[in-house]
C-alpha cells in the first residue's frame, strides 16, 4: 500500500540548487481531486485521494555562472506532469529547478512512498502502474486536442524544450524520447495530444501492466506491432536526450536540450548498487553532465559519453531490443 500523501508546503528554499537562483515570485497553487480508490491488478497499490500541486512556469536564461531564474506568463502554457516520492526528491529538486522553459506548467503528484521495487528497472509494476494512472487521468482532464507533457524526474533542461515539443507533436497523437538513436522509444519525456487513439493506446498499456513487463518493452511492442493502427506517433531528434543513446550516437548533440540519466554505470559490488529507490548514480550523471555542458567542454561531454557507451550492459540491453532498426528512421523527427 502507498503511503500517505505528502501535503506538507514546500520551501522555495528547498529547492535551491547552486548555483542557481529561484525567486521569491515562484507560485505554487495546489488543489485537491478526488481519485477514487483503485485497486491495481497487481494487488499492490491503493489510492484513495491525490495531493497534487501547479507549479507556475518559470523562465530560466543562460549565462556563465549557471541558469538565472525570473518570472514569465504565457496564456497557455503546456501540462508537464511528473510525480515523485520521499526517497527521489532530490532529483525532483534538480528537475523542477532546471526548467527553462516559459510556457510550462509543471503539475506535480506527491507520494510518501511509490513501493519501489528495488531490484527491479524503474521500480517494477507500482511505479508503472502509477505512471500510467496518472497519465490516463491527465488525458481525461485535458481538452480535446490539448497537448500536455510527461515526465520522469531523473531529467534536466539544458535548453529550451517547447519548439522541440511544437516540432514533434504537430500533426501526431504522440511524440517520444528516443531509447537508442536508432532504436526503440523512451517514454521518460513524451508529448502527448488528448485524441482517441491516444487514449486507446494507453488503455492498451494499462491492461497490459499485470504481466509484470516493463513498462517501456509495453510500450514498444504496441508501438511497432501497430495494435493501435490509427495512431500518429514519432520521435524527438537527439537533442532531447537520453544517456542510452551514448550507445550508438556519434557523441552528445551539441545543442542539447533535454538530459534523462536513464542509463547509469552502477557499481553492483557496492551498498545499494542496484537499488531502484537510490537516486546517487543519477544524481551524480546529472551533475557532471551539466558542469560540462555549462563549461562548453567537447572533451568532458565525450568522456562521459564514452564511459556509458563502454558499458557491457548496455550492449546486451541493446540486443535485447527486438525491434526492426529500420523502423524508427521513418517515424522521427530529422
Amino acid at each position: 500500500m502507498l503511503g500517505a500523501i505528502n501535503t506538507a508546503p514546500m520551501s522555495t528554499a528547498s529547492m535551491s540548487m547552486a548555483p542557481r537562483a529561484v525567486p521569491h515570485s515562484f507560485m505554487l497553487r495546489a488543489k485537491f481531486s478526488r481519485w477514487a480508490a483503485v485497486h491495481w491488478s497487481a494487488g499492490i497499490l491503493l489510492v484513495s485521494s491525490r495531493w497534487r500541486r501547479s507549479l507556475a512556469p518559470i523562465h530560466l536564461s543562460r549565462s556563465r555562472t549557471g541558469l538565472v531564474a525570473s518570472r514569465a506568463h504565457s496564456s497557455k502554457p503546456v501540462g508537464l506532469h511528473f510525480f515523485s516520492d520521499s526517497n527521489f526528491k532530490p532529483l525532483r529538486d534538480q528537475f523542477v529547478n532546471s526548467v527553462v522553459d516559459k510556457d510550462i506548467k509543471l503539475n506535480e503528484t506527491i507520494v510518501e512512498d511509490l513501493n519501489v521495487i528495488k531490484q527491479r528497472t524503474a521500480g517494477g509494476v507500482p511505479v508503472y502502474q502509477f505512471k500510467t494512472k496518472l497519465l490516463m487521468d491527465a488525458l481525461e482532464d485535458a481538452e480535446s486536442e490539448e497537448v500536455m507533457l510527461i515526465s520522469d524526474v531523473d531529467i534536466q533542461f539544458l535548453g529550451e524544450v517547447m519548439p522541440f515539443v511544437q516540432q514533434g507533436i504537430a500533426g501526431r497523437d504522440m511524440c517520444f524520447q528516443r531509447e537508442f538513436t536508432k532504436l526503440g522509444v523512451n517514454i521518460g519525456f513524451v508529448a502527448i495530444r488528448r485524441t482517441p487513439a491516444a487514449i486507446d493506446f494507453w488503455h492498451h498499456v494499462w491492461k497490459e501492466l499485470p504481466s509484470g513487463r516493463h513498462d517501456k518493452r509495453i510500450v514498444n511492442n504496441l508501438l511497432y506491432t501497430n495494435k493501435v493502427p490509427n495512431l500518429r506517433w514519432g520521435c524527438f531528434p537527439p537533442e532531447i536526450w537520453a544517456s542510452s543513446q551514448a550507445f550508438d550516437g556519434l557523441t552528445i548533440p551539441k545543442e542539447i536540450a533535454l538530459h534523462h540519466a536513464n542509463w547509469i554505470i552502477r557499481d553492483y559490488s557496492g551498498d545499494g548498487g542496484a537499488d531502484a529507490s537510490n537516486p546517487t548514480a543519477k544524481l551524480q550523471q546529472l551533475s557532471e553532465l551539466r558542469r560540462a555542458v555549462q563549461e562548453e567542454s567537447d572533451i568532458k561531454q565525450e568522456e562521459i559519453a564514452q564511459r556509458i557507451r563502454e558499458d557491457p550492459d548496455l550492449a546486451i540491453y541493446h540486443q535485447r531490443m527486438p525491434f526492426d532498426k529500420g523502423l524508427l528512421g521513418d517515424l522521427s523527427i530529422q
